[in-house]
């Protein structure tokens, strides 16, 4: 009994170990199933984590590479809104007006047709050839679906031949330097100084060494756009143009590296500044004329100064930089299908992707408020400014050059850009009109002032068309009575201005009105006249009509010709004096030849005549200046006249043209906002001839006669004035010296030619 109930607990114990063991084995089976099974889980959510990750670095790499392949598209904006003109709030006759006014107002005062297949397009109020501004003046005449939907270029061939002759001496400008940013129709007959040829570059051509990215992005897009008017026109085949594209794509290149002192070589770099690195004056860039240190890796393209001419902080503008990178698409197109080059084709990719990488990694910060933003500039470094500058290219204007940029970091752009955050911003009011907008350092001279051409590029870049003609209507009230684009105004008071003759900002806002409407540009809206047309032999072959140019008068003589609207009912005074002896004196036929000259106009034109004949003992001055006498007649005439305007002629100063209608040949320059109307020659404002405003001319002399006793002639007393008074400026409107003052031998401007006024 004993002996089984052992037993017994014995199998029982037993039993209960093989099931405890069968239990710990299960869990240990269990334990590593679990392990073994969350490892899987791991790896597996690791597979999926790369794969997640290598799927956006493919999305990312397509989209990089659909950006890659663009470039041989126009730019989306300005959207056009012309079928939109019976829905949105219409725009006013005077905006119509002003559009052809600003379209023609390159053509008319800026562009000399030259021999040689040339043309050469100033500024306006500067008489030079800048790349950027040239470019963009005429660029209104290359925008597609225009007139009976065809280009401007392609319905007037005058104006085709103004554009062609500009791509040409444009190539041929950059060869003479491609660093230099601006350029004059003649060499230098006087000799620079060594600080000028060394430090400021300047010679031969050159006006101004600025090197600016811009300039040569300008360029580029109008011969691109060029082509897509004329795909087979002779002037792309020219080695010229490939030439500039080459030489500045080699410059880009050499200046991703400026930090180590890289420069372009080769047979195209056979200029006066060649084949050493680029260094400007040191007073404006700093280390001794190189700039702010940058980083050589960034992949960005270096730059010394802005579109506005002012020196950068750092080296890589941003916004410059996605304009090479649209321009250099360009390059690929015109390089594949007008040039057949297809290592040019594959250098100008590289180089676009290499820009492009270097902002997408640079160029973008993180802002406090606004989030991730596109910065101006940066130096590759950490370093970055935020702001905008007015002058295209600018951050606002990213759309409008054709960057294809991140919808949402542009969008963020744009809140910091129409903020207090942005140090350029301004804002103000005059006469119940709210005025907001971006300035530039450039014009620190008028204080938290706004440039129209900021307000037409948020036009340009909106893509709501009442919003538009909001700001259409708000720049014509900003132009203070002249209806022109001015360079900056006083949102406050915008009597006060900079740049009376600027053309700029005139072609831009004309490209503003023609995306609204399709009145503008019209044959009968108003037509152009060219300034200068000196390529005689090519005007027969070449030309072959004209759509909207005026008709031209007759050589002997011209017939006033016919104004677009009714002439303005002004009055005119005319006043001169000449001495029969003494120190300065004119024989009496001369003075005699000239007083005759002076009344004949004067009763052609109906105008008052004020004629001193001043007859003095030799040695006898008679105690007074004569340039203060001067000034004591005009001050005399002014009180004393009723006309709307009084004009002042020198002695030798003579009317070479009696049959034109001084009202049309000042017409558009008469700006009565005004106090003196005058010209610039090689010494400053020339008083020789100048015309002066009834409503302000008083007040302005008053003020000027005090200056006068101090110097020993008005001109000197004028640039005096101006040095102590800046402000001074917005009383004066220069105006081409063709216009009042042409010299028969005048080595350092215009010539006198048959049939001037």
């Amino acid at each position: 009994m004993n002996k089984r109930m052992t037993k017994k607990r014995c199998n029982n114990q037993c039993l209960l170990y093989v099931s405890l063991g069968a239990l710990i084995l299960w869990f240990y089976v269990m334990i590593s199933f679990i392990a073994v099974l969350e490892r899987k889980l791991l790896e597996v959510k690791h597979e999926n984590s790369e794969y997640n990750e290598k799927l956006k670095e493919f999305v990312a790499a397509s989209e990089l590479k659909r950006r890659r392949r663009q470039g041989d598209e126009l730019p989306q904006y300005p959207i056009n809104h012309r079928h939109l003109n019976n829905v949105i709030r219409p725009l006013s006759d005077q905006a119509i007006y002003q559009c052809h006014k600003a379209l023609w107002h390159t053509v008319d005062t800026t562009a000399y047709v030259l021999p040689n297949n040339e043309s050469f397009v100033i500024t306006g109020d500067i008489q030079d050839l800048w790349l950027r501004d040239s470019a963009a003046q005429i660029h209104p005449l290359l925008l597609p679906n225009t007139y009976n939907g065809q280009s401007l270029v392609q319905v007037d061939h005058k104006l085709e031949r103004i554009v062609s002759g500009l791509i040409l001496k444009t190539a041929r400008l950059i060869r003479f330097d491609p660093y230099a940013n601006a350029f004059r129709l003649e060499e230098r007959k006087t000799p620079v100084t060594k600080f000028q040829r060394e430090a400021l570059g300047r010679h031969g051509y050159i006006a101004t060494w600025n090197y600016e990215l811009d300039s040569a992005c300008y360029f580029l897009r109008m011969l691109f756009f060029f082509h897509e008017s004329f795909p087979n026109h002779p002037v792309l085949k020219e080695r010229q143009g490939k030439e500039a594209a080459t030489i500045m794509m080699d410059v880009w290149i050499a200046e991703q590296r400026h930090e180590e002192d890289a420069y372009p070589s080769g047979e195209l770099f056979d200029c006066v500044h060649c084949g050493k690195p680029y260094r400007y004056n040191p007073a404006e860039l700093k280390r001794k004329g190189k700039g702010t240190m940058t980083n050589s890796s960034a992949g960005l393209t270096w730059t010394g100064f802005r579109p506005s001419d002012d020196p950068c902080v750092y080296g890589y503008l941003i916004p410059a930089n996605m304009f090479a990178v649209v321009t250099l698409g360009y390059v690929v197109k015109l390089a594949a299908v007008v040039w057949d080059d297809e290592s040019m084709v594959e250098k100008a990719r590289k180089l676009r992707r290499e820009i492009d990488d270097g902002i997408q990694k640079y160029g973008i910060v993180e802002h406090p408020t606004h989030g991730r933003i596109y910065a101006y500039e940066v130096d590759g470094l950490g370093n970055y400014l935020l702001m905008d500058d007015a002058n295209v290219p600018s951050l606002l204007s990213i759309p409008y050059l054709g960057y294809d940029y991140d919808p949402t970091i542009f969008a963020n752009t744009k809140r910091f850009l129409f903020s207090k955050d942005n140090p350029m911003f301004h804002e103000g009011r005059h006469d119940g009109i709210a005025y907001a907008g971006i300035g530039s350092p450039h014009t620190k001279f008028i204080p938290s002032s706004i440039w129209p051409m900021a307000m037409i590029m948020e036009g340009l870049v909106s893509n709501n068309a009442t919003h538009k003609v909001v700001l259409v209507e708000k720049l014509l009230a900003s132009s203070a009575g002249t209806g022109w684009m001015h360079e900056s105004f006083n949102p406050n008071n915008p009597a006060k201005f900079s740049r009376p003759w600027f053309c700029w900002p005139d072609s831009l806002f004309a490209e503003l009105v023609m995306s609204l409407t399709e009145a503008c540009p019209r044959p009968e809206g108003g037509g152009y006249s060219i300034k200068e047309w000196t390529d005689r032999d090519d005007a027969a072959h070449v030309v072959r009509g004209s759509v909207f140019m005026k008709p031209t008068p007759s050589p002997t003589p011209p017939p006033p010709t016919p104004m677009p609207q009714p002439l303005p009912l002004l009055s005119l005074a005319v006043v001169s004096e000449c001495t029969r002896a003494g120190e300065g004196a004119r024989n009496g036929g001369y003075v005699d030849a000239s007083f005759s000259n002076k009344r004949s106009f004067c009763e052609k034109w109906n105008a008052t005549c004020v004629l001193s004949d001043m007859t003095r003992v030799d040695g006898d001055d008679g105690g007074v200046n004569p340039f203060i006498a001067k000034w004591q007649l005009i001050n005399r005439t002014l009180h004393e006249t009723h006309a709307d305007w009084i004009m002042w002629l020198d002695c030798e100063a003579a009317f070479t043209n009696l049959d034109i209608d001084w009202r049309y040949h000042l017409h558009g320059h008469l700006d009565n906002s005004k106090a003196l109307l005058a010209s610039r020659d090689k010494n400053g404002v020339n008083l020789g001839v100048l015309l002066m405003s009834k409503s302000r001319g008083i007040s302005f002399v008053s003020t000027f006669q005090e200056w006068l006793r101090a110097k020993e002639d008005d001109q000197a007393a004028l640039k005096e004035m101006l040095k102590n008074r800046p402000a001074i400026q917005r009383d004066i409107f220069l105006v081409p010296l063709e216009k009042i003052n042409s010299y028969i031998d005048n080595p350092d401007g215009h010539k006198w030619k048959p049939n001037e006024w």
